[in-house]
């Protein structure tokens, strides 16, 4: 009960928005003073300075049949499959930007080393099997999809049967990532996604696990409506029994300023709940689904992603060649991305851009054979060095200064005067431990690594 109280205690304390750092400095510090050309001189680094280094392309559709409420994604609600309906006339705006792409490859001989590729949504799989066949073969023109080392897709399952899991082995696809989020009926309810574990184990059978030699994700979010530490214990439960191979755990992200369906989930009408938990309470959740994956041989990795210990993910971990980046956690390599569709996000060496969403003018860049570049962000020194700290921080939760200042040539204690005397907070609190130039976070700091994250972003104020 005393560590309850504690915990209650620093929840109340370092209750403030934290970034959840999947770029460094985040989205909404980039600048629409960023162009085109901007991202061309990105993109001519793959011809350069980055030529032989491994990219990632990540392929957005943005489109679903319903709306989830939880949902901060950007996208779009149809069903129009017609010859000039919403999905093909998409399909044919997202060809129009994979041919721009292929031309100034080809005009800078640029040859991208693409070794994975994610499509993700919105939801890709509301793509039926000749929509699909279309986008495949449009994206080979740039990524040669038999070379790819890894290939995932993420997965309703409430939009898929098991012939369609055969079909995307069949296209190359060796990774799949379920949006499951929680199996309480009435949560399912209160977010508009219903969908029962027995719908989800007939999508991954033994047969059908073994075609994706990559493995099988789960993203779950604590912190829904009607949520308790009851009903998380069953969904875990659950989740131990359909035995993914990886689990994404995040807290809900609540921004109906820029998600308005969001307020749904608690308009308090028709029986729909008017309350989300509260900051203690989502923790508490946490901690239920924490204990239930520890307990049963799951390895955190970071600070919400899991891993099985057997899994090759855990034991790059203990050799600390894990690396975080905007789409989880990647094993040994640090990879660039191209982003293509409206709101696809790209980082290149020190390049961040980011693509207009679908009706603010994605379309019309396009029509104009412009890229649809709507804001980015170029690296300094200074944001590399705290993008490696914060990345650090957030996937290991150890940091030795040493290293950093002998690959950036600085002087750490001088360079980082303020924040290091900010860290004795955290010390005093029990959430790191500060000595000899490294800083070791505590399993109980874990729960606020962001907060500690925080500390060392240049871009927001600090007292």
């Amino acid at each position: 009960m005393e560590t309850e109280k504690n915990l209650e205690n620093l929840v109340k304390k370092y209750d403030s928005p934290a970034h959840m750092y999947t770029e460094y400095p985040h989205k909404s510090f980039w600048s629409e003073e960023f162009k085109e050309s901007d991202y061309k001189e990105s993109l001519n680094l793959l011809s350069s300075d980055k030529k032989n280094d491994p990219m990632m392309m990540y392929v957005h559709i943005p489109y679903c049949t319903k709306p989830c409420f939880f949902c901060t994604c950007h996208f779009k609600v149809t069903n129009d499959h017609g010859d000039n309906g919403k999905i093909k006339n998409y399909l044919s705006t997202l060809s129009q930007e994979i041919d721009l792409l292929g031309n100034f490859f080809d005009k800078n001989s640029i040859n991208p080393k693409f070794l994975e590729m994610h499509l993700g949504g919105g939801s890709p799989t509301i793509l039926n099997e000749g929509e699909f066949d279309y986008l495949i073969e449009k994206i080979n023109n740039l990524v040669k999809i038999n070379d790819l080392e890894e290939f995932a897709i993420e997965i309703d399952p409430r939009a898929v049967n098991r012939e369609r899991m055969l079909y995307y082995h069949e296209k190359g696809i060796n990774r799949i990532s379920f949006g499951i989020q929680d199996f309480d009926p009435k949560v399912q309810e209160a977010i508009n996604r219903v969908q029962s574990p027995e719908m989800v184990g007939n999508l991954i059978t033994s047969d059908i696990r073994s075609l994706f030699k990559h493995g099988i994700n789960f993203d779950i979010i604590y912190g829904l409506p009607l949520q308790t530490k009851e009903t998380i214990r069953e969904t875990f439960k659950k989740i131990i029994e359909l035995s993914p191979d990886r689990i994404a755990f995040y807290p809900l992200g609540y921004n109906p300023e820029f998600a308005k369906h969001q307020e749904i989930m608690i308009d308090g009408r028709n029986g729909r709940p008017n309350r989300l938990p509260d900051s203690f309470e989502k923790r508490m959740l946490f901690f239920e689904g924490l204990k239930i994956l520890t307990d049963n041989n799951y390895l955190r990795i970071g600070y919400d992603h899991f891993t099985k210990a057997d899994n090759e993910l855990a034991k790059a971990a203990k050799n600390k060649e894990t690396h975080w980046r905007a789409l989880g956690v990647n094993i040994k390599r640090d990879v660039d991305m191209i982003g293509i569709g409206p709101n696809g996000t790209s980082t290149i060496g020190d390049f961040y851009s980011q693509n207009y969403y679908l009706t603010e003018g994605y379309e019309e860049h396009l029509e104009k054979e412009r890229f649809p570049t709507y804001r980015g962000h170029i690296m300094s020194k200074n944001d590399r060095i705290r993008r490696e700290i914060i990345f650090k921080l957030r996937n290991s939760f150890s940091l030795d200064f040493e290293n950093i200042d002998k690959e950036h040539n600085i002087d750490s204690k001088e360079y980082f005067k303020n924040e290091i005397t900010r860290l004795e907070g955290f010390a005093r609190d029990g959430i790191l431990n500060y000595s000899n130039n490294r800083i070791e976070v505590t399993d109980l700091g874990k729960e606020f690594i962001l907060n500690v994250c925080d500390n060392f972003d240049d871009y927001i104020h600090h007292e």
